[in-house]
């Protein structure tokens, strides 16, 4: 073999490697964020809209990775809805393997905000970042449409799990 051909096969090798090791991104319709919002479980639920090209939603995203890492042995459910749209899912993907995303990851794949923000958060003006918290069998809800801070996060979630 031509030494660029061995080159080649490592790169491709690499490249098969890095795909099977991609962070998985569920990608959803608004249905699937309602079912969860309907959900009777007693789970807090930590739902936070992102985007790849929101700034303050990338500063407080470990805020959330360490909540999903603190209470894992716990009925605590992070979920991460990127609001990229859907042909960036290979770039949301990146995105979340080289920050070592471990909580959910959701693609919501709607091209029309109007049509289901207000059925979820009717005070949501659409910015993000905003998360939403909630445990429907304890009838808790709260609802952040701004960054959070990490203790604002931490003091959120204590306050929804006693």
């Amino acid at each position: 073999m031509k030494p660029i051909s061995i080159i080649r096969l490592v790169f491709i090798l690499m490249l098969a490697g890095f795909s099977a090791q991609a962070q998985e991104v569920n990608v959803v319709k608004f249905d699937k964020l309602q079912q969860l919002r309907n959900s009777d479980a007693d789970t807090l639920y930590v739902v936070n809209f992102w985007a790849t090209w929101c700034g303050p939603c990338i500063k407080e995203m470990p805020y959330f990775e360490a909540v999903n890492k603190q209470y894992q042995n716990q009925p605590v459910r992070v979920i991460l809805v990127s609001m990229d749209a859907k042909q960036d899912l290979q770039k949301v993907k990146t995105f979340m393997q080289r920050r070592k995303i471990a909580s959910d990851v959701w693609l919501l794949d709607e091209t029309d905000a109007n049509t289901w923000i207000d059925q979820l958060e009717p005070q949501w003006s659409g910015a993000i970042p905003a998360t939403i918290l909630f445990n429907n069998k304890r009838k808790q809800y709260h609802f952040v449409e701004k960054e959070l801070k990490q203790d604002e996060l931490q003091n959120l979630v204590q306050q929804f799990k006693l």
